[in-house]
């Protein structure tokens, strides 16, 4: 048909992060939108309240509450319970994740995960923008 642009078709990306996400604000936002920018979807694991009493980090807002706040998020395409820290090679597997984000923490926590997932580690601060060649050379 003359006039029809055929662009190739992407292949599937599902971007995987985790966090508390206690107090919505405007830097989480800017964050699940870079975090868009790396795959076709993201997926979010919102910690329970019970996992955050268990690492001595207790929410001020209820799961239920924060779950629903991240679902209505336009970057988010679906948000799963993290109840613990052994769950995150199964949520890779089970969710069929390409990139793991995660902010800061103990990199002999992830490095278990690089055999399946490209692990690319987030800056505490702002974060940059992402693109392709950022994320082959991670």
């Amino acid at each position: 048909m003359p006039g029809v642009i055929k662009r190739p078709i992407q292949p599937s990306r599902s971007v995987l992060t985790y966090g508390r996400f206690d107090g919505f604000q405007t830097s989480h936002a800017k964050l699940l939108a870079d975090l868009s920018s790396m795959g076709t979807e993201v997926i979010v694991g919102c910690a329970t309240d019970a996992f955050c009493a268990q690492v001595g980090n207790r929410a001020a807002t209820p799961f239920e509450t924060r779950r629903a706040i991240l679902e209505s998020c336009r970057y988010v395409t679906r948000v799963i319970a993290w109840d613990s820290w052994d769950q995150r090679r199964t949520d890779i597997v089970n969710y069929n994740v390409s990139v793991l984000a995660l902010r800061g923490g103990n990199p002999g926590m992830i490095e278990d995960l690089h055999d399946i997932v490209q692990v690319v580690n987030l800056p505490a601060g702002p974060i940059p923008h992402w693109n392709n060649t950022t994320l082959k050379s991670a």
